[in-house]
C-alpha cells in the first residue's frame, strides 16, 4: 500500500474518549498509507492522555485544520470569490454542479470547494461519525474522486441527533453516493438500514481492543472486599443511578464491597449527591477521567465490571457497542451489564457474564452477588470472558478487517 493516500476527518482531536480512531490512523500509518486528518477544531495535544502515542507517530504534523480562509469583510470576500472562480475555470461545471447541490446560494460553497478539491487525488477518505459526511456526500454527489468510507458509532444514527438535527433527508446523499458505510453491531446496522443505507453499501465492523495492552494480570490483594468498576462518561445515559441502586440493595443484604467509577461529565454532582444521601460513600468512589494506562490497572485491581447505559426516550440507545466493557473482559473481568443498544453482542451471557434487561436493579443486584459467593464461577467467567474478547474483539482481528476492506475499494478506483 505504499504511496497510498488516506485522509481521516474528524470533528474535533483529539479527543479522550476516541482512542479506537486514533488506533486506526496509527494501523494505516503502520501500513504504509500517506495518512492525513482534515479537523474541524483542533483540541489542546498537551491536556490529552495519549501524548506518548500522539508523539510517537507525529500525529501533529498529519492534522490539516478544516479552514477554507474566507475573509471577513464582504467586499474583500466577494472579489476573492470572483478570483477563486477564475482560477478554476476549467473546474467550473462541477463547482456549478456543486453549487446546485445546495438548497441555497453561498460564497462559502466556492471556498469549501478549493479546499476538498486539492485532496481529489487521495484514494480514500475515512469520515468518523456520520455527522461529519455531509459535504463530501455533496462532493461525491458531483463528481468527487476519493473513496469515502463514513463509520457510524451511535449517536450520529440516532434522530433527532444530539437533540435538535432533525431526520430531513439527512443522510440521503451519503446513502446514494457514498461507497462504503461501517457499523460496529447489527443493532447500529438495523438502524441505518431504517434509515434507508442500502444493504449493499453496508458493513459491520467492531471496534477493536488492543488485546497486547488490556489483558489479564490478576494483582493479589490482602483485603477481602469484592471489588466492582464501571468506566464511562458521567451522563444519564449510562445510567450509573441505576448500578448504583443495585449496589445500595446489595449493602443492605450486607455484601462488603466498592464500586469504583470512572468518568466525568454533567450527572457527577446528581451521583455525589446520592452517594451522601444513601450514606455510601464508604461503598462507592469517583475517581473522574483516567488515561488508558490508568483505567489498564484499575480494571485489574477489580473483580467485576459493570455497564448500565439506558435507552433514549425513543426507545434507542447509544451505546452501540459498548468499547469498555470489552476491555474489561480483555483483562480478565466478568460483567453484568443492561441489554441496551449492541451491548449484547459484546458478551455471551451466562458465560463471559450476565446480561440484564434496562432498569432491571434486581437482576443486576442478583448476578453481582453470585459472583461475589461463588469465585470459582467468577474465575471462570472471567477467564471465559477474555477468550471471547480476543477471539471477536482483538484490533488485530479488526485491523485484518479494515485492510481487506481498504484493498479492495483502493482496486475497485
Amino acid at each position: 500500500m505504499e504511496n497510498k493516500k488516506i485522509i481521516f476527518k474528524l470533528g474535533q482531536f483529539p479527543h479522550l474518549s476516541e482512542t479506537f480512531i486514533l488506533a486506526q490512523i496509527i494501523t494505516a500509518i503502520k501500513w504504509g498509507f500517506d495518512v492525513k486528518l482534515i479537523v474541524d477544531k483542533l483540541l489542546d495535544f498537551e491536556s490529552s492522555k495519549q501524548q506518548d502515542l500522539l508523539t510517537k507517530y507525529e500525529i501533529k504534523d498529519k492534522i490539516i485544520l478544516e479552514e477554507y480562509k474566507i475573509p471577513k469583510n464582504r467586499i474583500i470576500r466577494i472579489l476573492k470569490w470572483f478570483v477563486l472562480l477564475f482560477f478554476n475555470l476549467k473546474n467550473v461545471n462541477q463547482i456549478f454542479k456543486y453549487y446546485k447541490a445546495h438548497s441555497k446560494f453561498s460564497l462559502t460553497w466556492l471556498y469549501q470547494w478549493v479546499f476538498y478539491n486539492q485532496f481529489n487525488d487521495v484514494d480514500i477518505f475515512h469520515v468518523q461519525y456520520g455527522t461529519n459526511s455531509g459535504i463530501l456526500s455533496l462532493l461525491k454527489k458531483v463528481g468527487f474522486k476519493p473513496s469515502l468510507v463514513v463509520s457510524f458509532h451511535g449517536h450520529d444514527a440516532i434522530f433527532p441527533i444530539s437533540g435538535f438535527i432533525p431526520n430531513n433527508g439527512y443522510y440521503d446523499n451519503l446513502f446514494k453516493y457514498g461507497d462504503l458505510v461501517a457499523v460496529n453491531t447489527p443493532y447500529l446496522a438495523e438502524i441505518l438500514i431504517d434509515l434507508g443505507c442500502p444493504e449493499k453499501i453496508l458493513t459491520i465492523v467492531p471496534v477493536g481492543v488492543d488485546t497486547d495492552f488490556f489483558h489479564p494480570n490478576k494483582i493479589k490483594r490482602d483485603d477481602q472486599i469484592s471489588r466492582l468498576i464501571t468506566v464511562g462518561r458521567l451522563n444519564i445515559v449510562k445510567g450509573h443511578i441505576y448500578a448504583f441502586h443495585a449496589v445500595k440493595k446489595l449493602k443492605l443484604e450486607g455484601l462488603d464491597f466498592k464500586l469504583t467509577v470512572v468518568g466525568e461529565g454533567p450527572e457527577r454532582e446528581n451521583l455525589e449527591s446520592y452517594i451522601r444521601d444513601n450514606n455510601l460513600t464508604d461503598s462507592i468512589v469517583l475517581v473522574g477521567s483516567k488515561s488508558r494506562e490508568e483505567i489498564r490497572e484499575l480494571l485489574w485491581d477489580n473483580d467485576i465490571f459493570l455497564l448500565s447505559s439506558v435507552s433514549l426516550h425513543n426507545g434507542k440507545s447509544t451505546e452501540t457497542q459498548g468499547l469498555v466493557t470489552i476491555e474489561a473482559m480483555a483483562c480478565g473481568l466478568p460483567v453484568v451489564v443492561f441489554d441496551s443498544g449492541g451491548v449484547k453482542y459484546t458478551l455471551e451471557n451466562g458465560i463471559s457474564g450476565f446480561i440484564c434487561d434496562e432498569y432491571n436493579i434486581d437482576c443486576m443486584a442478583t448476578k453481582i452477588k453470585r459472583l461475589v459467593d461463588d469465585n470459582s464461577t467468577l474465575i471462570e467467567m472471567g477467564n471465559q470472558a477474555h477468550y471471547f474478547a480476543n477471539k471477536n474483539y482483538s484490533q488485530k482481528m479488526v485491523d485484518a478487517k479494515w485492510q481487506t476492506i481498504y484493498n479492495r475499494l483502493i482496486n475497485e478506483r
